[in-house]
């Protein structure tokens, strides 16, 4: 409801003391939108990969918490004291155990879904990071569903050895967890959820390939939204913005699609992230909203409400820009008494983003939006020269997001693209060119003529 008490709440949040000038840019109280942090110790580099957010996410979904880490040897140990083995023979029991359980780091080998559940946080400050981006693909992709948290069971092996273990394994106990993140982008999330459970249908398919499916949607979901943002009010919630990869093993340059519209558009979108996530905080706070809307949910919201309570928003609104510059130190300025809803927005968000522009401000901005770079890094961007950063997908990646598409059925290669294009990854016509080519040398078409419309994949799994 939009009432007078929304702008004090707003104070409130800010730390604004009475009669007293300044402020502390507060986000996450109001609205929650993306799990990064302006923090440069806290957000997660992803040198060991995506394993401490994949972890804490299976957890999440579990309805778990990992009350202690692993220890594998504590492990070998009681596994070993269990199993009726001579003395002589226990340290050659133990050395099966090892092999069977390390990988050459000397972390655990997954083999059984449950043991997803065990994979540690990296250690330091980034735990944190990783913890915000377990909750928020939990949040925002599984929305609270039971049915995925059943995947990660100790279901019974027909492997005596991983039967052995899987007995053994303690650590993680049940817990509640509020939902935090709410999923703007609904479109997405239900497609995560057909792609996981179709993925969770071929066991070892699934434990390699796990990792890179979450980081890929986590990937495809920040920058949508982020885009999305950088549109205002005129992004839509419900379809993609194209955004063009080149393949791993192709040559590029300015003149491909994936140059323009590829992560040059999304850096150019980033770069104002933390001023829109700023002005949607205060709009939410001053529209008295309880379900972190966006701009376009927002503009609607504005416009179902009755004649009274909009004369009070757009007052609250107009009041509240002056008291922001105020606060900043801006330069004051006369708010026409007849602007609208969009006008008094547009002012709020040039208040906000000339406030970012002082020296200290820079800082944060910056910092907010490195955290698409960071997992883009990882795994979704290539340096190209010149050219710099690119949004690249690599064979594997190409072939898991192709076999997501098709799913058991035989697909025209015309649909497998469009499928694909669901799933973020757009191509021009050189990339796709190259993505047949790869699928006829892995025996994946199924040509009915030489026509391009008349070939068809096979299924992958």
């Amino acid at each position: 409801m939009v009432e007078q008490k929304n702008l004090q709440e707003l104070r409130d949040s800010l730390s604004i003391k009475p009669d007293n000038a300044g402020l502390k840019h507060t986000i996450n109280r109001k609205s929650t939108f993306l799990p990064f942090t302006t923090r440069g110790t806290e957000r997660p580099k992803f040198r060991k990969g995506f394993e401490g957010v994949l972890g804490e996410f299976t957890r999440n979904i579990s309805s778990n918490h990992l009350r202690e880490k692993l220890n594998l040897e504590d492990l070998i140990k009681n596994i070993s004291q269990v199993v009726d083995v001579s003395e002589e023979d226990k340290p050659f029991f133990e050395q099966i155990l090892r092999l069977y359980l390390q990988d050459k780091k000397g972390n655990i080998k997954v083999f059984h879904p449950h043991v997803f559940q065990y994979l540690p946080f990296n250690e330091g400050p980034e735990m944190k990071g990783e913890q915000e981006i377990a909750k928020f693909l939990s949040d925002v992709l599984i929305e609270a569903d039971k049915e995925f948290g059943k995947m990660f069971e100790k279901n019974s092996s027909d492997d005596l050895v991983a039967k052995l273990v899987l007995h053994q394994l303690a650590g993680v106990e049940k817990t509640d967890a509020k939902i935090k993140y709410s999923s703007k982008l609904p479109y997405i999330s239900k497609m995560f959820k057909e792609d996981f459970l179709f993925l969770a249908q071929h066991e070892d398919y699934f434990k390699s390939h796990y990792e890179i499916f979450l980081s890929y949607y986590y990937f495809f979901y920040i920058n949508q939204l982020t885009l999305k943002m950088s549109q205002k009010a005129k992004g839509k919630l419900d379809l993609n913005n194209e955004v063009f990869y080149t393949l791993d093993w192709e040559a590029t340059s300015k003149n491909r699609k994936s140059y323009g519209y590829g992560y040059q558009m999304i850096k150019e979108a980033a770069r104002t992230l933390l001023i829109d996530i700023n002005s949607l905080e205060h709009l939410n706070f001053l529209m008295g909203t309880d379900d972190s809307q966006s701009y376009s949910e927002l503009q609607l919201t504005y416009e179902q409400l009755p004649s009274d309570e909009k004369e009070v928003l757009l007052g609250l609104l107009n009041q509240w820009i002056v008291e922001y510059r105020f606060h900043l130190a801006l330069p004051e300025q006369n708010l026409p008494e007849n602007l609208t809803y969009e006008d008094l927005v547009a002012k709020l968000y040039s208040s906000i983003e000339e406030a970012y522009e002082k020296p200290t401000m820079q800082g944060p901005r910056n910092r907010y939006s490195l955290s698409i770079e960071e997992i883009g890094k990882k795994f979704f961007l290539k340096t190209r020269g010149s050219l710099g950063y690119m949004l690249n997908v690599s064979q594997d990646l190409l072939l898991l997001l192709t076999a997501l598409s098709l799913k058991k059925e035989r697909k025209s290669l015309k649909q497998v693209f469009l499928d694909l294009e669901l799933r973020g990854l757009y191509l021009d016509r050189y990339s796709r060119e190259e993505i047949v080519k790869l699928y006829d040398k892995l025996n994946l078409l199924d040509k009915k003529s030489d026509s391009g419309d008349a070939q068809y994949v096979k299924p992958i799994l």
